[in-house]
């Protein structure tokens, strides 16, 4: 069954259809079906099982965000599973599932602008921009983009297509005077479109192109695709502090959300983490580094930090060891040390005394004689 994404607000749908099509959306898997939402709009997220099925709804592999209610509405022989929420907010996008025996995923993307989805009757429509992945695939977006770090960024004004001389700025500042941006991008098309090869994390920002005495200009707000890290193990003695550090590649830098998991096994429920103190990372990141001041036996499981549009959440396996694992082995050593020692020292006595035994008969057949 085809799982779909409907939005009572100003937002466009994309069939499983198209997603599936090889290479049409960098970053999106085939068989996904994907949707735009403004912050603020209704959003219902639905999919069909079979009528003994219930939904057991998961968000990234995780618990839901919060500001969703489930619904479920049964029929002669299918079960509707919805997810609503009154309002989109951010924390909302990400890969949604609704039954862990059946592969249906519902991406749901949240924007900031309305208009990066439909112009308004009577509106100029909103320009298209096109980022390229690093295997010359195409992602078709606007208004509000991501890019991966050292993929190529192309982007292609349409307020020029009349013709004359197009004026690319970013964050306000004319292109040719940014200096970070200094040799790495081309101009093509007679000044119409803007390549950027192998796109930098600093290459985020607000882009414009605009006529000489024209406006308004054309913008673009871009951003790169956060990409989470953390080890794949980590490890702690009983009572000692442990510090998680959750590494983004991508600007700007989102907040980071951590969730835990006593289960090893894969599908297991994460939850949101408590006793725990959450600071900024040296990088910047805002919540990135997860404290425990003194951590204990029920600490251990899986850790997981995820982000708004990052690629993929981060998790790694935290064990705890006893704070007196390095004492049995030493115990053990002296133990061995010990017993080693008294069974030479038996085996010495037991052996000297027949020698002192035969000296004593020795000198006294010497006397006799």
């Amino acid at each position: 069954m085809v799982s779909r994404v409907v939005n009572t607000g100003s937002v466009a749908r994309e069939s499983v259809g198209r997603i599936g099509v090889s290479k049409v959306r960098a970053g999106y898997a085939a068989g996904e079906a994907v949707v735009r939402v403004a912050i603020g709009a209704p959003l219902t997220v639905e999919c069909g099982l079979r009528a003994e099925q219930r939904a057991e709804w998961r968000r990234d592999g995780g618990p839901l965000p919060p500001g969703l209610r489930a619904e479920e509405e049964d029929g002669e022989a299918r079960l509707r599973a919805r997810l609503r929420a009154s309002a989109a907010r951010p924390h909302h996008a990400g890969l949604y599932t609704c039954s862990p025996e059946r592969d249906q995923r519902v991406r749901v993307l949240v924007h900031a602008n309305p208009a990066a989805t439909h112009a308004a009757p009577g509106e100029a429509a909103p320009s298209v921009s096109e980022v390229s992945g690093g295997d010359g695939s195409i992602l078709r977006d606007s208004g509000d983009i991501l890019f991966d770090v050292r993929s190529n960024i192309t982007l292609r004004c349409d307020a020029a297509a009349g013709g004359g001389a197009v004026a690319w700025q970013k964050n306000g500042t004319a292109l040719e005077e940014v200096w970070e941006m200094k040799d790495r991008y081309t101009l093509e098309r007679g000044g119409i479109e803007l390549h950027v090869k192998r796109a930098a994390e600093d290459d985020f920002g607000n882009y414009s192109c605009s006529l000489p005495g024209q406006s308004p200009a054309t913008t673009w707000v871009v951003r790169a695709r956060p990409h989470l890290k953390l080890p794949a193990n980590s490890n702690v003695v009983e009572g000692q502090k442990l510090k998680l550090t959750c590494k983004v590649l991508g600007k700007p830098y989102p907040r980071i959300v951590w969730s835990y998991s006593n289960s090893t096994e894969e599908g297991a429920r994460f939850e949101p983490v408590t006793g725990v103190n959450l600071s900024d990372s040296e990088q910047g990141v805002v919540d990135g580094t997860l404290v425990l001041p003194d951590a204990t036996r029920s600490h251990a499981g899986r850790y997981r930090c995820e982000a708004l549009d990052a690629f993929a959440p981060a998790e790694t396996l935290l064990r705890v060891k006893d704070k007196y694992a390095a004492l049995w082995p030493f115990l053990g050593i002296c133990a061995e040390v010990f017993v080693l020692c008294a069974i030479i020292l038996v085996y010495e006595k037991r052996r000297t005394k027949p020698d002192l035994d035969d000296s004593d008969t020795d000198n006294h057949d010497q006397k006799k004689s």
